[in-house]
């Protein structure tokens, strides 16, 4: 496969998040025609600056991720220390502050500026104000295709979300998910089975879950994984893929946080990469780098 026919496909990032303080657009536009991505779906930024990189970090994650896939309560116990009890993301010891209510304001201005390569996720806490008060705000606002929950770092039952899910299902907008691993957070049966027909995409291949959850939403409709962040490898993505099939499955990134330093680029390469290497035939690609993507947000079109 040559250059030429991988970009014959349109690829869109379903999963970034903007931080103008480590990735601006203008960088983060240059560094998407590199690597040959139109279009990037964007959320607003939870958390304080913090960059992955090193041998540490790379053992870290290839640990946690090991132990998840073994199951028992290992993998689960590491997830849930990434987390402390004052709302910090904590990596290799450093505390990064985990902000409760994202500005949705920093990617609608994003949109505003460049609507033809841009899409945004409106983020919302059901834990600090009144979620659906967030989505009124925005949802009129051009480019914003979904609504995106972390029941994980913001601590809180995925059965806090009912009226998103059901506005949500309502509407036709997806649900992008990040679970935790306890009971509540961690519920992934509960979105599909009390709001049938809402569109849920789950977070990093399922994490923490992963093939349990693969398990359980591969014979449901309208239930999806991206493939994005350094929580997953390669071959992680290529059991994905094999296992769900790529009708289920979205490209993304979770970029600016990959494997650079700061004052580097995101290399939008990475990932992409290990999705182009898999036995995939052109239609298959096309749906794991757009095409599911598209049936599943509201785009409009």
């Amino acid at each position: 496969m040559d250059v030429e026919e991988r970009r014959s496909e349109m690829v869109i990032d379903a999963h970034i998040h903007y931080d103008e303080r480590i990735f601006p657009a203008d960088r983060m536009m240059a560094a998407m025609n590199r690597h040959g991505i139109d279009r990037a779906a964007l959320i607003p930024t939870m958390v304080d600056p913090f960059h992955l990189r090193g041998k540490p970090v790379e053992v870290a994650n290839r640990l946690l991720r090991a132990s998840l896939l073994r199951g028992g309560g290992l993998g689960k116990f590491l997830y849930e220390t990434t987390v402390d009890s004052r709302g910090n993301f904590v990596l290799l010891g450093k505390k990064y502050k985990i902000y409760q209510q994202p500005d949705n304001s920093q990617v609608a201005g994003v949109l505003e500026r460049y609507p033809d390569r841009f899409y945004g996720w409106i983020f919302v806490n059901p834990r600090v104000g009144d979620p659906m008060a967030e989505i009124e705000r925005w949802k009129e606002h051009p480019g914003m295709i979904g609504v995106k929950a972390h029941p994980f770092w913001h601590r809180y039952p995925v059965s806090a979300l009912d009226r998103v899910a059901a506005w949500c299902r309502d509407n036709g907008y997806p649900l992008l998910i990040h679970l935790g691993s306890r009971q509540g957070t961690g519920d992934y049966r509960y979105l599909a089975e009390n709001f049938p027909g809402l569109k849920v995409v789950f977070a990093h291949a399922g994490i923490p879950f992963f093939r349990e959850l693969w398990a359980y939403i591969r014979d449901r409709e309208g239930l999806y994984v991206d493939l994005s962040s350094p929580y997953l490898d390669q071959e992680l993505v290529r059991e994905a893929v094999s296992f769900l099939g790529p009708d289920k499955c979205l490209y993304g990134t979770d970029g600016p946080y990959g494997s650079q330093a700061p004052g580097e680029d995101y290399d939008y390469g990475w990932i992409k990469g290990w999705i182009e290497a898999l036995s995939l035939s052109p239609s298959e690609r096309e749906a794991v780098f757009s095409g599911n993507f598209l049936k599943v947000a509201k785009t409009g079109g």
